[in-house]
């Protein structure tokens, strides 16, 4: 654009197109490096295509557009390259490709442009809530005509219809997405698309079941990938969301998604465990609850993988242990029985309504016991509770709430616990919904540093890769040719790290299992942040030898 404004003036000197095309180069070989991945999405979407079996319809618009933008990208580069061109004789051909090159941008990215700028503050743990119970209950809204799901494409929101409306097959999303990785019957391009398609075709009034087959929205783990990647803003997850919410509402669910959703409703759990006594081993280590220690200052939410599973339990242990060396037992506080799951998985397989009941529970609990600090190990409480209660109860908005990744740094800084370094490599699986979702990379970076080597896998902080166990997935198989947890195991293991970092009770579970099955346990251990932390720990008695 600087040079179109500049050329009327710098046409006859020489030297002047030489110092624009030094200005240009980056540009052109970043162009470049850009077309050839353009090829390899090209290759890759064919591929995508027949393995989903697309239609001819939808692949020949899907080629087109990829074609589109190929040129884009080789008109661009011919203009630039074309500043080293002083004479008058190739201004016309100089003009025709600019010209070409502007207009196609012009039409081509307008409509992604104003969906970028409308979906750049929404955030993306913020998708579509569709109704507010305590609405609801206080008689502000008639639970007539509460609508849970979406199926014809007139009931999507108006950001939702302008989202799919503006994916133009970037690819980015597709590149980034652990169900295309594993071969599961997702693209979250395909599906985007194909809702853009059919609104174009048939208009809003059309069913988006037609083109969307129920198996590509369960393959979705909502690890946000897709959504995060995306550079013109398409919210995949609140559509993928929506269409659940409806398969749902509509009770087209296998035996293993019913059995989660009964647990919840009989047990209040997702485990299938009686609540009662849920606690009482925790009891057994010191910590207790709200009601015996009703000073406390900081709320450990247990979870139901914390309170039931055994190995999850062994976490919650390292962590109890650690409150212990510094002194904080009697600023902790747990439910015990009336510890119900935070709605986590109810609310990402597309049960809104059984969600907020668990929700409007929990906070009605928190109020009560005048919560202020919730520590939690697991990523999907945490960010259930600081950025989905919010929107049921602004009232949780004062409530601060820890991974217990961020309270073991503080204890750390603090000096409240001293930790030595050794000669461990370690690398760090992020969890999506604490890295991708909220942001946090740090806490855990700074605190595997203090205690030996670290090595980053491909994928690491924001761009990590998902376990498999999202989106109420850990409960349910999809059709795949490959495990996610065993793709991302072999992408932490190239590290060549002994020792494998995990934040997430689910995630450690997932490359547990994948260790095991890979035949690997005794090449890599799997920890969770709190085991290395508390095995790091330098007593009292060591430090006044040092």
């Amino acid at each position: 654009m600087l040079y179109t404004i500049l050329y009327p003036w710098i046409y006859k000197y020489v030297i002047a197109h030489y110092v624009m095309f030094a200005i240009a180069l980056p540009f052109i070989v970043g162009l470049l490096a850009a077309f050839a991945w353009r090829v390899q999405v090209f290759i890759r979407a064919i591929n995508v295509h027949n393995f989903l079996g697309v239609s001819e319809e939808f692949r020949s618009k899907s080629l087109t557009l990829q074609g589109i933008l190929m040129a884009i990208i080789l008109l661009t580069t011919s203009t630039l390259v074309l500043t080293i061109l002083p004479s008058l004789f190739y201004i016309d051909v100089k003009l025709t490709i600019t010209i070409a090159d502007y207009l196609l941008i012009v039409l081509f990215y307008a409509r992604p442009e104003v969906n970028l700028f409308m979906d750049f503050d929404r955030g993306l743990p913020n998708i579509r809530m569709p109704f507010n119970i305590k609405d609801v209950i206080d008689g502000k809204v008639d639970a007539s005509q509460v609508k849970m799901g979406v199926e014809k494409l007139s009931e999507f929101e108006d950001y939702e219809v302008h989202s799919f409306s503006s994916c133009v097959e970037i690819g980015a999303c597709e590149e980034a997405c652990p169900a295309v990785a594993a071969g599961r019957p997702l693209s979250p391009r395909v599906l985007v698309r194909k809702l853009a398609i059919l609104k174009d075709s048939s208009g809003l009034e059309s069913e988006a079941f037609k083109v969307i087959n129920e198996d590509e929205l369960w393959a979705c783990t909502t690890c946000g990938a897709c959504t995060y990647s995306c550079p013109v803003g398409v919210r995949h997850i609140d559509i993928i969301m929506d269409l659940r919410r409806k398969l749902v509402e509509l009770g087209k669910l296998d035996q293993k998604k019913s059995n989660l959703l009964l647990n919840l409703s009989q047990y209040n759990n997702s485990m299938g465990m009686p609540n009662y006594g849920r606690h009482d081993w925790l009891k057994e280590l010191g910590v207790k609850t709200v009601q015996e220690n009703p000073d406390f200052e900081y709320l450990l939410w247990v979870g139901c993988m914390g309170s039931f599973d055994n190995r999850a339990r062994e976490i919650i242990t390292s962590l109890i242990d650690i409150l212990k060396s510094a002194g904080l037992l009697d600023k902790v506080a747990i439910l015990g029985d009336e510890e119900t799951c935070c709605g986590d998985p109810a609310r990402r397989l597309g049960e809104e309504g059984r969600f907020q009941e668990l929700a409007l529970n929990n906070i009605e609990l928190f109020k009560k016991y005048n919560v202020r600090n919730i520590i939690t190990i697991c990523p999907h409480g945490y960010n259930t509770f600081k950025n989905d209660y919010p929107k049921i109860d602004p009232w949780m908005s004062n409530v601060k709430v820890l991974h217990h990744s961020e309270f073991l740094k503080q204890l750390i800084d603090e000096g409240r616990i001293k930790v030595g370094k050794n000669n461990v490599v370690f690398t760090i699986h992020d969890p999506c919904y604490l890295a991708r979702y909220n942001g946090v990379v740090e806490p855990q970076r700074n605190i595997v540093r203090r205690l030996g080597e670290l090595r980053e896998a491909r994928k690491h902080g924001t761009q990590t890769f998902c376990c498999g166990a999202g989106g109420a997935n850990y409960w349910y198989d999809v059709p795949e040719k490959k495990r996610i947890s065993h793709i991302r195991l072999e992408q932490l293991m190239e590290t060549n790290a002994q020792t494998i970092v995990t934040l997430c009770p689910f995630c450690n579970a997932m490359l547990t299992d994948a260790a095991r099955v890979k035949g690997v346990e005794d090449k890599v251990k799997i920890l969770d942040i709190s085991e290395i932390v508390k095995a790091s720990i330098i007593k009292p008695e060591e430090v006044k030898a040092s």
